[in-house]
């Protein structure tokens, strides 16, 4: 009788539970947003990479947001456009359209048309800030799918979301629910890319091996959010791993004659 009388009660408490969660999910992202904020604009990140006169250098586009672009770094050096460019051991020509904030819909409307069409690759990297601004996935699939169409037939190398379980600049429950909401958006994004043959995904969620998620923090930048020089390693190891396959199978001589 006792167990029936409760669970009205409970059903009846469950609204003003989910209120309070979302406002204080709201305080915590505020909070977020204010406070000590050390980058601000990425650095600028065209140029030449590497040199010498064996090679035509690769040319590498990237589109995306903070990302890509490597904000929370004070070195060039140490984004994730120049040290996948080093590891490629070639020259590498990166063209750097990523900004800061932008979402899916801003790379269809204000990066794709600054692209060039003399490119090698694209390293496309957003979504991050669509799972903030409550971009409805289906939008960012289609918003996505309409990059990749746009794009091909060159070859793009599209990023996973990040961990947004990580940043420890956002407090609980709003780390776990942005970590939950990007694994969501993530599984969005993969099955768009599967659809494009001139696409593929490299995951840069997971971290290295035996490395948990506290010492994966020690990875962040100062703003504890961003990821510093030996995040983006991580990341660029992998990217580079795909790029080489790629600017090598379109390097490789015709087999047909």
């Amino acid at each position: 009788m006792r167990a029936r009388t409760m669970t009205p009660v409970g059903a009846a408490a469950a609204p003003a539970v989910a209120g309070l969660c979302w406002a204080l999910c709201a305080w915590e992202a505020r909070r977020a947003r204010g406070g000590d904020k050390p980058f601000v604009e990425a650095l600028p990140g065209s140029g030449l990479v590497g040199g010498g006169l064996a090679d035509r250098p690769a040319r590498v586009a990237w589109l995306g947001d903070s990302l890509a672009a490597g904000l929370g770094c004070e070195d060039l050096a140490d984004t994730p456009a120049h040290l996948t460019a080093r590891l490629l051991e070639r020259p590498v020509e990166i063209t750097m359209l990523a900004v800061p904030g932008a979402r899916a819909v801003h790379v269809l409307e204000e990066q794709l048309p600054r692209l060039g069409h003399d490119v090698d690759l694209v390293v496309v990297c957003v979504g991050a800030n669509d799972v903030a601004a409550s971009t409805p996935r289906s939008r960012y699939e289609m918003q996505l799918d309409e990059i990749l169409v746009r794009l091909a037939p060159t070859p793009v190398v599209v990023l996973s979301l990040p961990d947004m379980a990580m940043p420890d600049r956002l407090a609980q429950p709003l780390r776990s629910l942005a970590g939950v909401g990007a694994r969501w958006f993530d599984a969005g994004r993969a099955r768009v890319v599967a659809k494009h043959a001139h696409a593929v995904s490299v995951d840069i969620a997971s971290r290295p091996t035996g490395i948990s998620r506290k010492a994966g923090r020690r990875m962040l930048c100062a703003d504890r959010f961003h990821p510093g020089p030996e995040g983006y390693r991580v990341w660029a190891e992998r990217i580079a791993i795909a790029s080489h396959q790629i600017l090598e199978s379109r390097r490789a001589p015709s087999l047909v004659d």
